[in-house]
């Protein structure tokens, strides 16, 4: 179903409000529960009243399908309900919002569940952070006071049984993944600030280890946003292979609307040498890590310096930012990337291990009124 169809058969606001009341009464619940459930079934009040009582007498799981690409899987069960009924419905969008990217090194078997939930421990935690800088006599004070959790995640080299993990513990999260066996990448949306609107999986012919392109179209409030989430090729040997991919990314970003806001991140396994190769980066499109002031502390995503999840023998221990965050602002633009920084560099509890070998990066954007 193309995009503008979708939107067809969405009713007008006030029968829209008129439906969530009714299934509100109905199912004794509120507006934010009822809005899920309804949005996922094109308004049709009977079929949503029938999904929720199902669900809440034996849980279980939805599978949804956009065309021939892969299915988003959503956990619907007891626990999302709950989480569901606890959150605050409002008609007004966020000023600002988080955006997370992360390896989770699904393929080392390593203390893979303790991992991956200090992973959803992080994701599910109040962040708080703060900086200063001198300004000739003037201090300023930048203070970022996020009391949310991340709103649009992406993971990179995830496995079903930890993408299933995933879903379990974050039930606030719509979770669309770029496969369903092997290893894949994850976008994940928080439920009530990101709004899902379309998806795609672009399949990259070239690639020898399966990796591809996650679009996501999504919405908060009037923002329009474009998702890219991959993990392109990995290793020197597959340099060629990998500056292909990451010239088909730049063309999808850049052949994006004019009105739409465009994120392209993940495990890019990118050196310096190859984006020259392409010319650099294409006109419009930034590095974040160099926007938000190119702090050395956040420069290495994969530092075996620092992270010891990976053992190399001797003294050399390589150092490199494959993880990046790119952004091609929209017209007007519509979002300011105010921090950027890194997430898991603590280890595990418990453990000798990071949560991964590569860090997650973060990035908090205010959001401009027009």
């Amino acid at each position: 179903m193309s995009q503008s169809e979708e939107e067809h058969n969405i009713p007008d606001r006030e029968t829209c409000q008129k439906l969530t009341e009714q299934f509100a009464e109905i199912t004794g619940t509120d507006e934010a529960c009822a809005q899920f459930y309804l949005q996922d079934r094109d308004w049709d009040l009977e079929r949503s009243v029938n999904a929720f009582f199902e669900v809440s007498q034996t849980g279980g799981v939805s599978i949804l399908h956009d065309g021939d690409a892969a299915g988003i899987v959503i956990n619907v069960d007891k626990k999302m309900v709950e989480v569901l009924s606890k959150a605050q419905p409002t008609t007004e969008p966020p000023p600002r919002f988080s955006f997370v990217t992360w390896n989770l090194d699904g393929l080392d078997d390593h203390n893979l569940k303790k991992r991956t939930k200090a992973v959803c421990k992080i994701v599910a935690t109040v962040i708080y952070d703060s900086s200063s800088e001198e300004d000739g006599s003037l201090a300023k004070v930048i203070v970022l006071q996020m009391w949310e959790c991340p709103d649009i995640v992406f993971f990179q080299e995830m496995i079903p049984e930890t993408f299933s993990y995933v879903e379990e513990k974050l039930p606030e999260y719509m979770c669309i993944a770029g496969n369903v066996e092997g290893y894949f990448t994850a976008t994940l949306l928080r439920r009530f600030t990101v709004y899902f609107d379309s998806h795609k999986i672009h399949e990259f012919p070239g690639s020898l280890m399966c990796r591809n392109l996650i679009t996501v179209n999504a919405h908060i409030g009037p923002l329009k946003l474009l998702l890219l989430n991959t993990h392109l090729e990995s290793t020197v040997d597959h340099a060629a292979e990998r500056v292909k991919q990451l010239k088909e990314c730049f063309k999808v970003t850049l052949e994006a609307p004019e009105d739409t806001t465009v994120i392209f991140a993940g495990d890019l396994n990118l050196r310096d040498k190859e984006l020259e190769q392409l010319g650099g980066l294409p006109p419009g499109v930034e590095d974040l890590w160099k926007t938000c002031g190119s702090r050395k502390e956040c420069q290495y995503t994969w530092d075996m310096l620092r992270n010891s999840n990976k053992e190399f023998p001797g003294r050399f221990k390589p150092r490199s930012r494959f993880d990046r965050i790119y952004l091609r602002h929209s017209h007007p633009q519509r979002v300011v990337p105010v921090h950027f920084g890194l997430l898991g560099i603590e280890k595990v509890s418990g453990t000798q291990t990071f949560p991964s070998d590569h860090w997650g990066l973060r990035v908090f954007f205010n959001i401009r009124k027009l």
